[in-house]
């Protein structure tokens, strides 16, 4: 899943002191697991002398030895392929969170002597990582067969100007939930499915005036503000952001963007949703997802942007387990922001395996990396109780594995869902420098949503603190930017302005709505 720190709800940075908001990984049980072990270079090298590759993966919330039983069972045949190698999971087990084992790994990977041969990253770490020189370059033992079987919005976060660092073995995704019985009782018809930005708002204002009677009800919920830190940079914001056609990042210039559009619009979106249709709350969108997941089970909650680690951490198991959970949760696509193609958009994330820098013995290690990493073992791994349960495999083939469907057991459907949310798929900038810029997008929506201020006023403080950081040669601000329809073809943004919107093009009374008679 997705990484944890002050708000569950999306994964985080490293070292730029940001709230990591998603992902709690929960580590119950070990399941041994037949595999089959492909390989592109296989490793023909015996070592005649003994040799131990280390493993390094988080342990909050569980215990070394959950990880031991995995690690051994999904690569026993590898295992006895190589009597001579012994595997040794080394932790770190003194790390209470996720903020916490990247310390450790940190110091780990400080020195030759102590850093880990293998280790478990969120993919959000890659360019950190790769920057650092902490961790090594894949392509000379993965070709294209190989690299073509991950979804590509996995191996892209992994991959840093076409250089591969890392396995995927997790993804998650981005989506909106909705509470079907609140929306009967409004007199909407469901399976819903907004085909816009304004369908979204829409529906939100038309559930607002037609539950008047549920007490503390919020219509609508999307992470923002500096206190859910990643979670409204990556499962709230961006989430909209990369359905306008724009992005955060220049990847043919190099520089970050400043005012752009889609961040113009992004931001109106906001505008719109706390403080000129107040269907959102600052209240419960700076909460942890567990919270926003409670609201929308217990009826308080019409609708929710968030992630697919809610029914596997939330609904599935625990406290709050929803039993006939398709009867009264509905699941929907983020759309684009005008409903143009691709039509939807999701943000992914998830957790991957990286080699240190500094083995010896890369092929060895790598064709160890692929035992482990196998569909087989990435369904696995994300079995409810296993070491990173609620996630999806990051492999193209899995949902046709006969054990796809035990991913979820009391509503397997969620899982065909889910997964093919990933075509739909965009993730954060695999660029070191993202931190930064995720912190500056928290400050602009709180500027928004908290302060009061205008969105051109938000957008000139953010622009202001890239500069600072960056510099301005860094930093590419498109001159007069409007709300319209955009076109992004190869990280090239061209503007094709339909028409020059003065004013938000989303705040528009129940257009568009499928309404039926009250029951």
């Amino acid at each position: 899943m997705e990484s944890s720190g002050n708000n569950s709800s999306a994964p985080g940075g490293k070292k730029a002191i940001i709230a990591v908001a998603v992902v709690i990984v929960l580590i119950v049980a070990g399941l041994g697991t037949y595999f089959v072990l492909t390989q592109n270079h296989p490793s023909t090298s015996k070592p005649s002398s003994s040799v131990t590759i280390t493993v390094a993966a988080p342990v909050y919330s569980s215990s070394t030895s959950i990880w031991e039983n995995f690690i051994n069972n999904a690569t026993s045949s590898w295992q006895a392929a190589h009597p001579n190698v012994t595997i040794k999971f080394v932790g770190p087990s003194d790390a209470s969170s996720e903020s916490q084992y990247y310390d450790k790994l940190d110091l780990m990977t400080s020195s030759p002597s102590t850093a880990p041969d293998v280790m478990l990253e969120d993919m959000f770490y890659t360019a950190t990582y790769a920057h650092e020189k902490v961790i090594a370059p894949l392509n000379s033992y993965m070709n294209s067969t190989e690299k073509a079987s991950f979804f590509k919005s996995a191996i892209g976060q992994m991959e840093i100007n076409g250089t591969v660092y890392g396995l995927p073995t997790q993804v998650s995704d981005t989506l909106i939930y909705y509470n079907m019985s609140l929306f009967k009782e409004a007199g909407i018809k469901t399976p819903w499915q907004p085909t816009s930005w304004a369908d979204i708002l829409q529906t939100a204002m038309y559930l607002k005036d037609n539950l008047t009677g549920i007490s503390g009800f919020v219509p609508m919920n999307i992470y923002t503000d500096t206190r859910a830190g990643e979670a409204a940079s990556f499962t709230g914001f961006e989430g909209l952001l990369y359905g306008t056609g724009w992005g955060l990042y220049n990847f043919t210039s190099g520089q970050w963007y400043g005012n752009n559009p889609g961040l113009n619009a992004t931001l109106q979106f906001y505008k719109d949703a706390f403080i000129t249709d107040k269907v959102a709350t600052v209240d419960l969108s700076t909460t942890p997802y567990i919270t926003v997941g409670q609201y929308l089970q217990e009826g308080k909650l019409g609708i929710a942007i968030d992630g697919n680690w809610m029914y596997g951490y939330q609904w599935a198991s625990g406290s709050h387990k929803i039993y006939n959970f398709t009867k009264y949760i509905g699941l929907a696509y983020i759309p684009t922001e005008f409903g143009q193609a691709p039509y939807y958009n999701s943000m992914v994330g998830g957790w991957g395996w990286a080699m240190y820098s500094g083995v010896t013995d890369k092929s060895l290690v790598y064709s160890f990396m692929q035992a482990m990493d196998n569909t087989t073992n990435q369904i696995n791994i994300n079995l409810p109780g296993q070491a990173l349960a609620g996630g999806l495999p990051a492999k193209t083939d899995a949902s046709s594995n006969p054990l796809f469907q035990k991913l979820m057991p009391g509503a397997p459907q969620l899982d065909t869902f889910y997964a093919n949310v990933l075509k739909y798929g965009s993730y954060r900038p695999p660029v070191s420098t993202y931190p930064t810029v995720s912190t500056a997008l928290q400050a602009a929506m709180s500027d928004v949503v908290v302060k009061g201020d205008t969105v051109s006023q938000a957008l000139s403080a953010y622009d202001s603190a890239l500069i600072t950081d960056f510099g301005s040669s860094m930093v590419q601000v498109v001159s007069h930017p409007t709300i319209g329809p955009y076109i992004a073809i190869q990280n090239v943004h061209l503007a094709q302005n339909i028409n020059n919107v003065a004013t938000s093009p989303y705040h528009i009374f129940y257009s568009n709505l499928y309404i039926t008679s009250k029951n």
